[in-house]
């Protein structure tokens, strides 16, 4: 098989096909790591805003793909959440506390509009430099959002004592990733990147009772728009979603992420769900902040040689590549499934040198 674009191999991907080799696609790449990898300085706090930050350039996005051969580059359209943030290591700005705690707080609330040439004027900007990488816009469903601007333990006594004004900032949320999914397909990004947290790793962080009667019928909602207009879907929480992980896969999603390997076994889950879902993830992130560049390289060529065959598997990390992430633990994961993740897959040159 010829080489493939990096946006051709996603693509084929998505499609159900089997493409020249795995992609590696990732989301999120802190920007004290970004610095660190092209040796540059930081730019100022911008970047920083805990997960709610202007996207970097894609100029440098482009240079970072040709190091780690990145096969995507990602524009965020992420809603505002109103918090109380403080720095944390390298500068980045962690949630402390939401500020919407009553019905007159919601007046906090301000979104822009998605359909605004304001708004969507930056986006065509990054899709024309995009080259031939494959174009994500990144979002976020909107339950971690109203959780992030509710604060968490307000947030959970809300929802016994007021679930109606949980319901009506979800809702708010949700609007929004809808308005955006319809936008986003209409740019031409090839795929619908949302980030919600909603589980740890010994289950979901509420009841699966909880999500399927508070905040399933939102979802639903965002995720008809993405299916009316047809843009993949990327769905991304940490944690184990096994307990509602059936629900989740019936909104539509096409590809789940990260599959968190301390919580979730993404070869048990690739035997049971593989004709529904593409899979991607998987590399601990612990494992490339703290772990050797051999050991992530052995853990890498177990997921080529595991989950990759018959195709519908993108490798990426097990979470974001954080700012504390090693960089050689990073580029061992990138430079494996570069070197061994063609197809057919072969990952015996590596173990035995054949």
């Amino acid at each position: 098989m010829s080489e493939m674009t990096p946006r051709e191999r996603v693509k084929c991907v998505l499609a159900g096909e089997i493409p020249d080799r795995v992609p590696y696609v990732e989301n999120g790449v802190d920007y004290p790591f970004i610095a660190k990898l092209l040796k540059a300085e930081l730019p100022e706090g911008q970047y920083f805003d805990s997960g709610e930050y202007e996207s970097a350039p894609i100029e440098t996005q482009l240079k970072v793909n040709e190091i780690l051969h990145r096969d995507n580059i990602t524009y965020h359209m992420l809603p505002p959440i109103p918090a109380i943030k403080v720095p944390g290591k390298d500068g980045i700005l962690f949630f402390e506390d939401g500020k919407i705690k009553d019905w007159d707080d919601l007046e906090l609330l301000h979104f822009p509009n998605p359909a605004s040439e304001e708004f969507l004027k930056p986006a065509r900007e990054a899709i024309a430099k995009s080259g031939d990488y494959a174009r994500v816009c990144s979002c976020r469903v909107g339950i971690s959002a109203t959780y992030l601007a509710m604060g968490m333990l307000h947030f959970y006594y809300c929802l016994y004592d007021a679930p109606d004004l949980v319901q009506e900032v979800l809702r708010r949320y949700t609007d929004f990733s809808a308005a955006v999914a319809e936008q986003a397909a209409k740019l031409g990004f090839d795929m619908f990147w949302t980030s919600d947290d909603i589980a740890f790793r010994t289950g979901t962080l509420w009841s699966p009772e909880m999500f399927r009667q508070y905040m399933l019928p939102h979802v639903r909602k965002v995720a008809d728009v993405i299916r009316d207009v047809g843009i993949p879907w990327v769905y991304h929480s940490d944690g184990n979603l096994t307990p509602i992980l059936d629900e989740l896969l019936a909104l539509g999603i096409k590809v789940l992420n990260p599959i968190e390997p301390l919580c979730m076994d993404i070869r048990a889950v690739k035997k049971q769900y593989s004709d529904r879902i593409i899979l991607s993830g998987n590399v601990d992130v612990d494992l490339l902040g703290a772990g050797t560049p051999e050991e992530v390289r052995e853990t890498t060529l177990g997921l080529l040689r595991d989950v990759a065959p018959g195709g519908r598997y993108m490798l990426a990390s097990g979470n974001s590549i954080a700012s504390y992430c090693d960089i050689q633990c990073v580029k061992a994961m990138c430079d494996t499934v570069y070197e061994y993740g063609h197809y057919p897959i072969n990952v015996r040159r590596a173990t035995y040198g054949l």
